[in-house]
């Protein structure tokens, strides 16, 4: 029997997909953690085929960061990455770190079993890019890179100098690409515009390791 790690943080994510492994006759749940820096140490102590890992979980590591661990220490084990968050840089990241494959939550098209069944034979599934959602009157298809950038800071509360000087850029560029996000979106000031951009899991604080 297959023995999976599940790293999830959410509880009634986390009971999903533990009724659902093991209604499956194949898959045996070899531990369900709510910490993504334990998942290693957990690796160490006991058979684990696959890790289930989300990439937002309680204590400082992200699941990311924990999937590259794991995969550093022990190459054959195969790591999923779960999340409901549409932050750009995720499978970027997930890809650098070795991950075997990415799922979103909410992705219909393709349920968790059928993306474990492909991984475990051998196949690395990422989606083609990550979802779009409505920012106000714009998709997040409509941001350019720059503007995420300062998006970023923007949710993090941070101010133009701040954010000019974390970029290396001027405050009035900060301003400009400020200005520019604001007219997309349609949101009259910055508060708004964090509050909607948090409430859709768009864009989250910048995680360990990220550049």
């Amino acid at each position: 029997m297959i023995k999976v790690l599940i790293v999830e943080d959410q509880r009634m994510s986390r009971e999903n997909i533990e009724r659902e492994l093991s209604a499956s006759g194949k898959y045996g749940i070899a531990g369900s953690i709510t910490d993504a820096e334990l998942a290693l140490t957990m690796c160490r102590r006991q058979k684990v085929d696959l890790v289930l890992m989300d990439v937002c979980t309680n204590g400082k590591m992200d699941g990311i960061t924990a999937a590259k661990e794991i995969k550093e220490s022990f190459p054959g084990i195969k790591v999923i990455i779960i999340t409901s968050m549409v932050e750009v840089s995720f499978i970027e990241r997930a890809k650098a770190a070795g991950a075997d494959s990415f799922w979103y939550k909410e992705d219909e098209n393709e349920p968790l079993l059928e993306i474990i069944e492909k991984t475990m034979a051998g196949e690395e599934i990422y989606p083609d890019k990550t979802p779009s959602v409505m920012i106000g009157n714009a998709s997040s298809e409509d941001f350019t890179p720059a503007e995420i950038r300062v998006l970023r800071l923007i949710c993090e509360g941070l101010g133009y100098e701040e954010i000019a000087e974390k970029l290396y850029i001027s405050v009035n560029t900060v301003k400009a690409h400020t200005s520019h996000i604001l007219q997309k979106t349609g949101y009259s000031n910055k508060l708004r515009l964090a509050i909607a951009v948090t409430n859709k899991n768009f864009i989250i604080p910048k995680l360990e390791d990220e550049e």
